[in-house]
Formats: structure tokens, C-alpha cells, sequence
């Protein structure tokens, strides 16, 4: 578990003012729990309410109820951009927005480039989502749409040692100079801006609300203040971002992360003191398929083993540092497991259904299901001796982008228009994207 967190639950257990403890400032990745626990100050019971619920999806997902659902779920996004007026940098470029949203399908696909990267011992335990995003195309007056919303603010949101979630919250308010949500059961609502006050060494990245309306949940148990949806860090937002921050590696999970708690997961460890005072292992997130482990530390360490769990077929596995719920760094996260997948196919499926009939997607002109795009591009011959051929019926030209295994972008030997060399053998992945559409596809080479 970080320092940070270490000392947040410090503070909250005993009122410690000042701690003899030094370390080097780390940063807190996911605000979730700082989230649950401002939303429990306004509502004494919300936190058991939310645990309550929880349970249940642990339950339904261990049983795999949903095993033989194979449909795909396209889950529409707004983008609200809310950047200040003395850092017009904050003011992200659509193209790093739609990397992000490719960055998404591509996690919740499992058709990341860096999924040859997870050790061999967790391939009985992940899968893919088969869920999808796509930006809207329709707004909530029905009026055409890119879904992406800008708002200029002289606001300052957060700032401070502990996450100011009253402060953050501002940001999805108009009226405090932040952007009014759209319907939160029709939109996946992802607020981009500083919520770090205009540190320049952010202590949050980014925090996402659980599922709301809930049967076990009593009506208005999230506060207006904290508006369903996730919060993002400027600086910390998708691959291609020029204004990255360089304190941690940042390639696009911590949207995933955030948004895999908009969809009732938990972190892979859920204890308070994990590794303060040695091992807890008792308080993890219920699946019996993620490995049992203490607050994973932040790196991608391969050889922490801090618990020891029975995973039904497997046995014992070590700290997995390749999951998207783990604090791990994000160049070695690559997975969800099938218990998180279920509860997140759960939550779509009731919690939030609002997202899955959504007109916020009627009659779009691309998609990242409903269009064929995909059908429109061939990737030949696959596998490949090396030369490899890219042909579509878009009469456009296209954005070719290839990684390696490790999911760095490499460049081939050009030989012609679409048509391209590597010349070493192994698994590649090739982007091919138009103007309003993109498309993934794995490339062997022998």
C-alpha cells in the first residue's frame, strides 16, 4: 500500500495531526476509496449500503451466472474538458480523446498489445469483457453530437495533501465553473481537467462514483455534490498525450481503472493497513479468482506473493500486478479477470441498463459495434512470413499504427501504400484508423 494511502487511513482512524514518518512523495492513483468515504460522511449508512451490494455481485460473479452471455455492450461517453484559462494545456486535443476511447475497447476487448506480457500462471483466469465504448453521437436534445464538451473556467478544483472531493466535485457543476453532467443512465459522464488544484505534483489521478439505484440503496445516497461518472487528471489521460505527467507512467489505465469502478469493481485489495503494520490478507475483493493479496505497492513487482489463496483449478498465484484493478504502474497492467468481468456485465446489465438503450448511439453514423468498419479493412495474409497488407474499402486514407508485444509503436519497412515489412518474428498489433472510426487487429509474424 502507498504512503499516501497509508497515511490517509491514519488520519481517519486516529486524528493524527503530524507523523514522524519521511518517504518520497507518491501519488494516489484512484480516489475511489476517498470517494466512498466523503460520500459516508454525508450519508452515515453508505458505506455498508455499498458493501451490501457488493456482496451480491461477488456472489453472482463467483457463480458465473453469466458465462454463456456472449453479447457485446457498447457503453456511450461524454467527455466534458475542463480546462483553466492560465493553462491552456489542460485543454486536451480530440485526437488524444479518441486514443483514449481506443485505449478503452482495446483493454475491455483484451485486445491490448501488451496482453503477451501476463504471466503464463493467470491465463486460466482472464477474458475478454466483450464490452465497448463509443462517443456520442447524440446529445440529450437529440441534437448531433461529438462527445466531447469544452468549458473555459477560471476555477480551481482539489488541491491539498488529502483529495478535497467537496473541491473536485465543482467540476461537474456548471455553476461552480465546472460542465453539468448528461443523463447519468444514458451517458457515461468522464470529467478531464486539474483536480489537483494546479499543484505540480498531483496527489490524485483520478476517482470514479459506484453504481447508483441500487435496490438495497436508499434513495439520494450520492450526495448532488459528487455527480455519477469519473474524474480524470488532465495530466494523467490517455497514451498520446503531450502533456503527460512523467512521475508515473501514464498510457491510458488510469481511465480503465477508474472506469472499472463505474462498473462495481473494487481494487484487487480492498484492507485498510495493507502492509503497514505486515500482511493483511483478509480483506480482498471477494472474487475467487484474483489472486488474495495485501495493498499492492506501487511498481510491477513479479515476485510479491503477500497472501496465499486456493483459486478454484489454479491454486496458488502471486500478487497479480497485471491487473487493471491493482495499484501496480500501467505498462504492466493487461487484464481483468472473469469475476470482474461478470460484475461488470452485471452492473450493465441492471444497475446501469440505462447505458444499453441509450439513444445517445441512435442512428450514429460510425460505431464501434454497430458499424463495419471493421468488415471494411483486411489485415493479409495473417499469419505473415513479414510482409503485411492493409486494404479497405473506406476511399480515405488511413492512420496505420503497429506495436510491438510490449505495446510500444514501432515503424516497418514501408514498402508501398499499405503495404508494410517487419522482419522479426513474433505478435504484433496493428491500429488501423479513419476519421471516425478505428479498429485493432493482432498480426503474427513466423
Amino acid at each position: 500500500m502507498k504512503l499516501f494511502n497509508k497515511l490517509f487511513a491514519l488520519f481517519c482512524l486516529a486524528g493524527i495531526t503530524s507523523l514522524s514518518v519521511q518517504a518520497q512523495q507518491q501519488v494516489d492513483k484512484c480516489g475511489f476509496n476517498h470517494a466512498v468515504e466523503y460520500l459516508n460522511q454525508k450519508n452515515p449508512y453508505y458505506k455498508q449500503q455499498i458493501n451490501d451490494a457488493y456482496q451480491q455481485w461477488v456472489i453472482e460473479a463467483n457463480a458465473k451466472q453469466n458465462k454463456n452471455d456472449k453479447s457485446i455492450y457498447v457503453v456511450p461517453v461524454v467527455f466534458h474538458v475542463v480546462w483553466n484559462s492560465n493553462n491552456p494545456q489542460e485543454n486536451l486535443d480530440d485526437s488524444v480523446l479518441i486514443e483514449q476511447i481506443n485505449v478503452l475497447n482495446e483493454d475491455f476487448r483484451r485486445l491490448n498489445a501488451d496482453t503477451v506480457n501476463m504471466r503464463s500462471g493467470f491465463a486460466p483466469v482472464v477474458g475478454d469483457a466483450q464490452i465497448e465504448f463509443q462517443l456520442a453521437c447524440k446529445d440529450p436534445n437529440g441534437n448531433a453530437t461529438d462527445g466531447i464538451v469544452r468549458v473555459q473556467t477560471s476555477t480551481t478544483f482539489g488541491g491539498g495533501f488529502l483529495p478535497d472531493m467537496a473541491s473536485i466535485a465543482k467540476i461537474q457543476n456548471t455553476s461552480q465553473g465546472g460542465s453539468d453532467a448528461w443523463n447519468t443512465s444514458e451517458y457515461l459522464n468522464i470529467w478531464v481537467g486539474d483536480i489537483n488544484g494546479g499543484s505540480a505534483t498531483p496527489s490524485l489521478l483520478g476517482v470514479a462514483t459506484p453504481p447508483a439505484g441500487l435496490s438495497n440503496w436508499p434513495a439520494n445516497s450520492i450526495p448532488p455534490e459528487l455527480t455519477d461518472g469519473a474524474i480524470i487528471h488532465y495530466s494523467a489521460f490517455g497514451r498520446n498525450n503531450p502533456v503527460a505527467m512523467t512521475a508515473t507512467v501514464i498510457n491510458g489505465r488510469t481511465v480503465t481503472h477508474e472506469v472499472g469502478h463505474y462498473l462495481g469493481v473494487r481494487h484487487t485489495a480492498e484492507n485498510t493497513f495493507g502492509g503497514l503494520f505486515g500482511s493483511i490478507c483478509g480483506d480482498d475483493d471477494g472474487l475467487t479468482d484474483t489472486p488474495n493479496c495485501d495493498q499492492s505497492q506501487q511498481g510491477c513487482n513479479a515476485t510479491r506473493n503477500s497472501c496465499t489463496d486456493a483459486i478454484p483449478g489454479v491454486g496458488d498465484l502471486p500478487d497479480m500486478v497485471e491487473n487493471y484493478m491493482d495499484y501496480s504502474d500501467q505498462d504492466c497492467q493487461n487484464s481483468f479477470t472473469t469475476g470482474q468481468i461478470n460484475i461488470m456485465r452485471s452492473v450493465l446489465q441492471n444497475e446501469r441498463n440505462g447505458l444499453l438503450t441509450s439513444p445517445a448511439l441512435s442512428n450514429c453514423v460510425v460505431g464501434v459495434e454497430e458499424n463495419s468498419f471493421a468488415d471494411k479493412v483486411t489485415v493479409y495474409p495473417n499469419p505473415s512470413t513479414g510482409i503485411i497488407n492493409i486494404s479497405s474499402t473506406e476511399n480515405e486514407d488511413l492512420k496505420i499504427t503497429f506495436y510491438n508485444g510490449l505495446g510500444q509503436a514501432i515503424q516497418p519497412v514501408v514498402l508501398g501504400k499499405n503495404q508494410y515489412q517487419i522482419n522479426k518474428q513474433g505478435i504484433y498489433f496493428v491500429n488501423i484508423q479513419s476519421k471516425t472510426a478505428s479498429v485493432t487487429q493482432k498480426i503474427i509474424v513466423k
